[in-house]
């Protein structure tokens, strides 16, 4: 039996003109993908009424689904509704049931200011289209056939979008024939990149049966995802696992994985960030369980600061702010004043001015302090001072956890 293909519409002149990124089309993906759909497909498009229809039915042509966000709201700038009605050849229609949504919501989010009339534009359906109830907005959704497709047109805010669409998703094997859920499986890894991981497992790689890939997250790991059947699925990691074991987290993020190993040694750690100015500590308190491993952590941001913490002037005199002693130094210091089993610090220059030729733009230094001695990394990275920020805070992360894969110490309950 076919797997129902997907296609994905964002609506917005917004997302052309780069002022908001396209999230909903990642999240909508990730959801359509669990449920058993294959997503073929995702498209911008700006608020122009033709281009909508237009794009409207490219998106149905051979596909069971067509998501669509955005375009729902009060102004007369949103025209999704009115640009399906002209897909389908139909009238819009005020609708009594969208009313009575919109009424009852706005009561509830404005109580006693009127409703403006811009808002009852939000009722207007096409004829024959079923109102989706919004529990989290004003404005109600639509569902429509379209050449055959199921086509869901949902509000472009991110909270109301996925509220409405998880609550659908307990509807779609009723209006999708053939709707299966994959089995999904994923090995988290750090400390290689793409290239090296694949030259690990020649072969492994492939487009069905199972689907395999490898995708470089945000937060600075690879996922290598199966998606198939159980045993294909079951199959496929356990082949993976053996050539890849130098390079496994055991949770998913190196973040996850630091807290997870801290946890297994009953270890905390302490924190002493110039350039990256809190950016690891938020990523190690967005783990849950992050409180049994982490205490006290400190920006020392400037020269002060990291005498205070407890480096030794003479330190950074010697060797200057951005060195590999200093970032040993801050993170011994961090260590002692915590009381912690680990300190980690950073320094370094994020730009965009401030480098030399010595010390350019990029250069960041990462240091680790633990029971049995301090290791260090000098780091060279591109790209602008946001990505510099990001990717020495990985760095950091990753130098923890290569710290931590010793072996486990006995410790008494």
């Amino acid at each position: 039996m076919s797997v129902p293909r997907c296609r994905i519409l964002s609506i917005g002149d917004e997302l052309l003109l780069g002022r908001i990124a396209d999230t909903n089309a990642a999240w909508i993906a990730r959801w359509a993908w669990d449920l058993g759909l294959r997503v073929e497909g995702s498209e911008q498009v700006g608020d122009g009424q033709m281009a909508i229809v237009a794009a409207l039915r490219r998106a149905a042509e051979g596909a069971e689904l067509v998501v669509v966000t955005g375009g729902l709201g009060p102004t007369e700038d949103d025209r999704t509704r009115h640009a399906l009605a002209d897909a389908l050849v139909r009238p819009l229609r005020a609708s009594p049931v969208a009313e009575r949504q919109i009424r009852a919501r706005w009561a509830r989010l404005r109580p006693g200011i009127p409703l403006a009339d811009a808002n009852l534009r939000q009722a207007l359906v096409p004829a024959g289209a079923t109102v989706l109830v919004n529990p989290a907005g004003t404005a109600p959704g639509i569902r429509a056939r379209l050449d055959g497709a199921v086509v869901l047109c949902l509000p472009g805010v991110p909270q109301e979008m996925r509220t409405m669409l998880t609550g659908l998703a307990g509807r779609l094997p009723a209006l999708l024939p053939g709707l299966r859920p994959p089995t999904v499986g994923e090995l988290w890894l750090a400390g290689a990149g793409e290239s090296e991981v694949q030259a690990l497992i020649p072969g492994l790689l492939r487009e069905a049966d199972p689907m395999v890939g490898i995708t470089v997250q945000d937060e600075g790991h690879l996922v290598l995802r199966a998606v198939g059947t159980p045993a294909q699925v079951r199959r496929t990691l356990a082949a993976a696992r053996r050539p890849l074991a130098g390079l496994l987290l055991p949770a998913p993020g190196i973040a996850a994985s630091v807290v997870a190993g801290l946890a297994r040694r009953r270890a905390r750690i302490a924190c002493a960030e110039s350039c990256t100015g809190g950016r690891i500590v938020a990523a190690l308190t967005a783990v849950p369980g992050c409180s049994a491993v982490l205490g006290s952590s400190w920006v020392c941001y400037d020269q002060a600061a990291k005498t205070v913490l407890g480096v030794d002037p003479s330190v950074i005199r010697r060797h200057g702010v951005v060195s590999e002693a200093v970032a040993v130094a801050m993170a011994e210091a961090a260590r002692r004043a915590a009381g912690a089993a680990y300190g980690l610090a950073t320094t370094g220059i994020a730009g965009p001015g401030g480098g030399t030729r010595t010390c350019p733009v990029g250069t960041v230094h990462v240091a680790c302090a633990g029971p049995t001695g301090s290791i260090v990394r000098r780091l060279a990275l591109n790209g602008d001072r946001a990505a510099v920020l990001r990717r020495a805070t990985h760095a950091a992360l990753l130098l923890v956890w290569s710290a931590l894969r010793g072996p486990v110490p006995v410790t008494a309950p």
